[in-house]
């Protein structure tokens, strides 16, 4: 079996999906990656770095192409992908970043290329979130307070409540109209965001800070947690129920 070449930067498994997508030409590709371009968007190249990429997806084998004319008669190169060229751009498509710097870049160029060539998001999704789940992890929970750390921190908290907002906007859509609301008996819900979220390998601890800026600890199934997409920064109700609320005073009692 003939070994698939390897996609190492952005803007080749780029250039390749947008012959796929019909810019047969170099100059159709250049202006998608100008910074008001659909994939100049989070990368930019010049025309030249675009030709010189052309050119070398060529020499490997993974583009073709044919000498034609423009409409000036001009030579123009007609390009398009071979059977080694598709078979590598398929693999780059599916395969996730290993570090939580390129979900900015390379991962974000993915989502876009492949929400134009019609390829599902869910699996892509989920495999990113394996990807990166062991490093989230770590950082997440790590007692580390360098700033170098707390802004890498930082950074996995963003990343994560992104893939939860791009994963529920690849999600079915639910039906919120007002005949199909849920009416809940409890009625002590308190809204507050999630500040943090320890998972356990079956329960997973949720703080959440409500108005007033105090904070309330939630004990919650992991599985609940991941079906509840929840992340540090997402809006929360806590809902309690009347009989398991506890009250407490300071000072003797016997004085009030």
């Amino acid at each position: 079996m003939a070994k698939i070449s390897t996609i190492d930067h952005p803007e080749a498994g780029a250039c390749l999906a947008l012959v796929r997508l019909g810019r047969q030409h170099g100059y159709a590709i250049a202006q998608e990656f100008a910074p008001g371009g659909d994939v100049g968007a989070v990368i930019t190249a010049t025309r030249p770095v675009v030709y010189r990429e052309i050119a070398a997806l060529e020499s490997s084998g993974l583009l073709a192409s044919q000498e034609t004319k423009g409409t000036r008669g001009q030579a123009k190169k007609l390009l398009r992908l071979t059977s080694a060229g598709n078979k590598s751009l398929d693999a780059w498509l599916n395969q996730p970043v290993s570090h939580i710097r390129d979900i900015r870049g390379e991962f974000l160029l993915k989502v876009i290329l492949r929400s134009r060539l019609e390829l599902s998001l869910a699996p892509f999704i989920t495999s990113q979130r394996s990807a990166l789940a062991d490093v989230m992890a770590s950082l997440s929970t790590s007692s580390d307070v360098g700033v170098v750390h707390l802004w890498r921190k930082e950074q996995v908290r963003a990343v994560a409540r992104f893939l939860d907002e791009l994963e529920g906007r690849t999600s079915h859509a639910v039906d919120t109209a007002a005949d199909d609301s849920v009416v809940l008996s409890a009625r002590n819900q308190l809204r507050g965001i999630v500040r943090s979220v320890q998972h356990g390998d079956i329960l997973s601890s949720v703080k959440v800070e409500i108005e007033g800026g105090q904070v309330m600890t939630s004990t919650v199934t992991r599985e609940a947690t991941n079906a509840l997409r929840l992340a540090p920064g997402s809006p929360i109700t806590a809902l309690c129920k009347a009989t398991d609320v506890l009250l407490a005073v300071t000072g003797p009692v016997g004085s009030r």
